[in-house]
């Protein structure tokens, strides 16, 4: 039996939530320590000033990186509750992977939830449909380059269009194949 307090994992619902918490967490660590060992530079340790320095500066890269993660994971909520039960009602045979963020060179992709089944990769992007076949462009690509040739990527931006194409592929009764589950890996890859 799972437990309750169990930390979602990347895929599943509240894993953006749950980085909320480990990224600010991370953050203050880091930073606490890179502010430490300024401090130690002027006013602890004054005559081994340059070896604190350097190490303060080595240690503000981590802290750096520790606030980037915060403010990507922070700009972002996991899938409603009431959603994630609606998309599980209709999903059929398909393989989902919930919470993603995917970040193209141009900008950062919200998709509560992903459906892959049979070469079909269903993306639900609610934030709207402004650069969507940017994103349709990036996945395509590298599907081909991982070796996903001949797949439908398609963006729905409602909830209900996203199901009404999960119920037609779950009245089809489409199996998983094999590549879906690698699909889904690629696209946990690509995510935050």
């Amino acid at each position: 039996m799972e437990s309750a307090n169990k930390k979602p994992e990347k895929g599943e619902r509240g894993y953006l939530d749950s980085q909320h918490s480990s990224s600010l967490i991370r953050f203050l660590l880091f930073g606490a320590v890179t502010l430490i060992l300024a401090l130690c530079t002027w006013i602890i340790f004054p005559q081994y000033g340059m070896v604190f320095l350097v190490l303060a500066v080595i240690s503000a890269v981590p802290t750096a990186m520790a606030a980037v993660n915060l403010i990507m994971f922070f700009r972002f909520k996991s899938i409603s509750e009431e959603d994630y039960g609606e998309i599980e009602e209709f999903k059929g045979n398909a393989l989902i992977f919930y919470d993603s963020v995917i970040t193209t060179t141009e900008r950062s992709y919200y998709a509560p939830c992903i459906a892959v089944l049979n070469k079909n990769t269903c993306v639900y992007l609610p934030s709207g449909a402004e650069n969507d076949k940017e994103l349709i462009r990036h996945l395509t690509l590298m599907g081909k380059k991982n070796g996903f040739k001949e797949w439908n990527f398609k963006v729905f931006h409602t909830k209900e269009e996203l199901l009404k194409r999960l119920k037609y592929l779950g009245d089809q009764n489409i199996k998983v194949l094999r590549t879906d589950e690698d699909m889904i890996r690629l696209i946990g890859n690509l995510s935050l």
